[in-house]
């Protein structure tokens, strides 16, 4: 994102602050009465906040010494019912507290110090490549401890899409394609997860094959319907789709003929390759599998710390501006941020401003990243 479009997405938060504002003034009008405050704490809200402004579950936030005038806003919006809690759903408790309550509550929250965070620490930057490559230790002894398979049968996972294997892994994950190996290694696995290894693999290099079949030709006869979603030499541009350029013969067999035979669902294949035979099937196989591999075009995503200066422009805990209307996220609840941000980026939680910006965020891992770096941070 240049800086041009940054200041206006910039101009957009502020303006959304500014058309949300005048509720928030209105009860910061008020007079504020901490210790009747407290009584409103204790009565309607520590059951999730807690008296010490602490979340009492993974994803509620912490409200200790968060900005006053954000929280009058943000309390506003559930009292008119324009927004839901983490649950999806409207706040019963804001409805059922009057303006002055309302202020009272935020002011007593807004005054407690910070919560003390006893995993604040500075940690090493995030990185999806360092993070992908821990976690795929698992996967090495199949497929190689960089992608780059020797057992036959398996397929190469270095330079492939790394859109086409989170889905592949994702299928597994579910239970949808059945292997009991994969779904005893993948157990666990959160889709930030999936999403880190998918990148690791998908950046490492592919190796190409050590020598050409003589009779690799013959299979030009029988691909003209693969070409059309995998390119003519099986190194294809949709990112969903898998590169086959390189991969083994007896794993392009093995998988070719599931999909013909409608072991493996997919509508697309089935009709592709209905009516081939074995011999057929095999020459096709041997073509793809002595093309050279292509590294993929997939550009990673931009890296946690480079996002992180830009979040800072507006919530960073020294931003003074009362006009922008935003949470510090130093210290904050961990879950809390990860559903925040995910709601924000898929559409869920109304602020246009946030929406723009989100985009960014198309993985779950660089909302992880994002989560992990303010969620480690002391709260001030």
């Amino acid at each position: 994102m240049n800086k041009h479009i940054f200041a206006l997405v910039t101009l957009l938060i502020v303006l959304t602050g500014c058309s949300e504002k005048h509720g928030a003034q209105d009860l910061s009008k008020l007079p504020l009465d901490m210790e009747a405050g407290k009584i409103v704490a204790q009565n309607s809200c520590a059951i999730c906040h807690g008296m010490d402004g602490k979340g009492v579950a993974d994803n509620i936030p912490n409200l200790a010494a968060q900005i006053e005038s954000y929280l009058l806003k943000a309390v506003q919006s559930y009292d008119h019912g324009k927004r839901v809690d983490s649950s999806g759903n409207v706040m019963k408790v804001a409805e059922g507290l009057s303006h002055q309550q309302l202020r009272n509550a935020v002011g007593y929250y807004a005054s407690l110090p910070p919560v003390v965070n006893p995993q604040s620490k500075v940690k090493s930057e995030y990185s999806y490549y360092e993070r992908g490559k821990s976690l795929s230790k698992p996967c090495a002894a199949c497929h190689g401890a960089d992608g780059n398979t020797t057992v036959a049968g398996v397929p190469r996972l270095a330079g492939q899409h790394p859109q086409y294997i989170i889905k592949a892994v994702k299928s597994y994950h579910d239970g949808t394609r059945t292997m009991p190996s994969m779904h005893a290694k993948l157990d666990g696995l959160t889709p930030a997860d999936i999403e880190n290894i998918a990148i690791y693999f998908a950046l490492n290099a592919p190796k190409s094959p050590s020598s050409k079949a003589a009779n690799s030709h013959e299979g030009t006869q029988f691909i003209s319907s693969c070409v059309k979603c995998h390119g003519a030499s099986g190194s294809g541009d949709d990112l969903s789709v898998p590169n086959l350029a390189g991969q083994n013969v007896k794993y392009l067999n093995t998988v070719i003929k599931s999909y013909r035979d409608n072991v493996r669902e997919h509508k697309v294949m089935h009709q592709a390759l209905a009516g081939l035979k074995d011999s057929e099937i095999n020459k096709i196989a041997t073509y793809f599998a002595t093309e050279p591999p292509a590294q993929t075009s997939f550009a990673p995503p931009e890296t946690v710390n480079s996002l992180v200066q830009k979040c800072d422009l507006c919530h960073s805990a020294g931003n003074a501006n009362p006009d922008m209307l935003t949470p510090k996220l130093s210290g904050q609840n961990r879950a809390y941020l990860i559903n925040a941000m995910t709601t924000y980026r898929d559409g869920d939680r109304g602020n246009t401003a946030m929406h723009s910006i989100s985009s960014a965020m198309l993985f779950d891992a660089t909302i992880e990243g994002l989560a992990e770096h303010y969620s480690s941070q002391e709260a001030k």
